[in-house]
């Protein structure tokens, strides 16, 4: 079998399926698919709503609580408790097939009816405002699990006493870093391993205090990549008053400089065996995966890191044990032959579903538990389910589903983007595939204004203390105004989930003394998308490595390599863009750099 070009039937371009592609979906007994790869994980990402809490009244109570559910969307919505009790039936919105009805109209309608739990969380203690599992004192986590004293925290697992950390395992008092594990007091760093007392670095394994360094293993008393003996980093260290956020702001500035004089890996990766991505540790045979761990024969996926996860195709944000999957996003733990679903987890043979949870043999179904042999939500015998499900199948295929910009649903796609309850800005998409309220509704996804709370700021951000030694406990009673808001310097990002005002909780400040840190300027969301701005986006570019030996003019190579004198001839598709200032290296060029 021959790749196979066709033209995507949402942006126009020219994509390619592959073989192995082919081989998959007749696997799995599903069509080809008319969207290219990323139109898809966009088509998934704008259903998954992972940092923005509302407050809604619980349907049956009466009381207030906060949900990922925005209030526009018209599902009811259950405290925790009622949710998971007995007290109410899933089945009891269930409904015929109606053959004269497209599918995904029929689905929306029951999505819209069945009860809603508030966002997924348990065995935690005192973790009230996060999404996470087994917490203790955790407050605005997301995706979050096995953790003690953290806050706002996204991806953070096995970790105690941080703030402001992505993607991070393993690490205890760490502050604003990205892709960092096991780590200690590890601050403002991205894509760290093992360091301990390490500020403003980058790709930097082993090492102990050093400062703004890039590309150093086993090192310490580095500053800017150049070393101190002992005493003078102490007294260097001193010079810096990272104390303060004048101090901050200039050594992290200079620290982006220096990262750009050093070259860079092309791919963010280790043990990865004939992978193509970015950021893939432990992992064997991914295509065009990005943020994957222990993960093998995996095509055209984001944040599988967990694993063990094999035979996947289009799969974003899962959980262990997970295979043949496909189209799935926000799927947890013990999933086989889930396909086309979302929010849902421990099933299998699971189509069209979500929010639905150790479950088997179901279709377009919402809110269930422990069934078997289901279709929205009506139960069947097993006879009957089976002679059924290739009805409903073909009617798709005869009957599809046409949405606001005149792309066609039948079976094998994935749910409307316009059909979700959520605005595009707050969603997964936002933070891989950023776009414009205007593209956004170009592209036909869901996009409404988010609610501007009028939050009256008692101090602005310029008026703080430059130096944490000179905070005051009565801070805590301050609603300071973000530093964005108050200058419209907003990225692209955080214009549109900017809280505008944010208060300073009192395990933050606590922190902050210990850690000797100085206040943030600026609100948790736009803290947050500046973090998610210094990882690469999921696109690859082939470009050849830059390595240019003894004619180098921007880089010096110190080590010696296998090319010689000459330019390095070794070709490589990459997530650094052709138009970005890193110097970027082969592996063999960087390894005899770093290594």
């Amino acid at each position: 079998m021959n790749p196979e070009t066709r033209s995507c039937q949402n942006c126009k371009n020219q994509f390619t399926i592959e073989p192995d592609d082919f081989t998959f979906y007749e696997k799995i007994k599903v069509p080809a698919p008319t969207w290219c790869w990323r139109c898809r994980a966009m088509r998934r990402m704008a259903w998954r709503n992972m940092t923005h809490l509302y407050q809604r009244d619980c349907a049956i109570t009466g009381e207030k609580v906060f949900t990922l559910m925005p209030s526009t969307a018209p599902m009811p919505i259950y405290n925790r408790k009622y949710y998971a009790s007995d007290a109410w039936d899933p089945l009891s919105y269930g409904r015929d097939y109606d053959f004269s009805r497209s599918f995904f109209e029929q689905w929306k309608d029951l999505f819209h009816a069945v009860p809603w739990n508030p966002f997924w969380t348990f065995n935690s203690v005192n973790s009230d405002y996060s999404v996470s599992a087994y917490v203790k004192n955790a407050y605005m986590c997301f995706d979050a699990g096995f953790a003690e004293d953290i806050a706002y925290g996204v991806t953070i697992h096995n970790s105690k006493n941080s703030i402001d950390t992505i993607n991070c395992e393993w690490s205890e008092f760490c502050y604003f870093c990205i892709n960092t594990n096991k780590s200690h007091k590890t601050f403002f760093s991205r894509n760290c391993t093992s360091c301990s007392e390490v500020w403003f670095s980058q790709d930097c394994i082993g090492c102990t205090n050093c400062v703004g360094c890039t590309g150093l293993r086993n090192k310490s008393y580095y500053i800017f990549n150049k070393p101190y003996s002992k005493e003078e980093y102490k007294e260097k260290l001193k010079e810096l008053r990272l104390d303060s956020w004048s101090g901050v702001q200039a050594s992290q500035k200079q620290a982006k400089e220096i990262w750009e004089k050093y070259p860079v890996k092309y791919q963010h990766s280790v043990q990865a065996k004939d992978c193509s991505g970015d950021y893939i540790y432990s992992s064997t045979e991914l295509r065009n995966c990005f943020f994957a761990g222990n993960s093998q024969n995996c095509a055209n996926c984001q944040s599988i890191i967990y694993g063990p996860i094999k035979d996947v195709i289009d799969v974003t944000s899962t959980g262990v044990n997970v295979e043949l999957c496909y189209e799935t996003i926000d799927a947890g733990d013990g999933m086989s032959n889930v396909l086309f679903s979302f929010d849902i987890g421990g099933s299998t043979n699971a189509e069209y579903s979500t929010n639905c949870h150790q479950c088997n043999n179901i279709f377009g179904c919402v809110g269930l538990r422990k069934k078997n042999y289901c279709i929205f939500n009506k139960q069947y015998s097993k006879e009957e389910y089976l002679e059924l499900i290739p009805k409903i199948r073909k009617q798709m295929d005869e009957m599809p589903f046409t949405d606001s910009k005149g792309r066609v649903y039948t079976y094998g796609e994935f749910f409307p983007p316009e059909m979700s309850p959520y605005s595009y800005h707050e969603t997964q998409g936002q933070e891989y595939f950023p776009l414009t309220s205007e593209k956004a509704a170009a592209a036909g996804f869901h996009w409404q204004e988010p609610e501007r709370k009028q939050r009256g700021a008692s101090k602005s951000a310029k008026s703080l203390p430059d130096s944490i030694q000179d905070v005051e406990d009565k801070i805590l009673e301050e609603v300071i105004q973000c530093e964005h808001a108050e200058s419209g310097n907003h990225s692209e990002n955080c214009e549109w989930s900017c809280t505008s005002a944010f208060r300073i909780v009192p395990q933050e400040l606590q922190f902050y003394r210990q850690m000797n840190l100085p206040l943030p300027r600026a609100c948790f969301y736009c803290r947050h998308f500046e973090r998610v701005s210094w990882r690469n986006k999921p696109a690859l570019y082939q470009r050849t490595c830059m390595c240019e030996g003894k004619a180098a003019k921007s880089y010096k190579n110190i080590g010696e390599h296998f090319h010689g004198a000459s330019a390095c001839p070794n070709e490589f598709e990459t997530s650094y863009a052709p138009d970005r200032k890193e110097i970027v290296y082969c592996e063999q060029c960087y390894n005899a750099e770093v290594i």
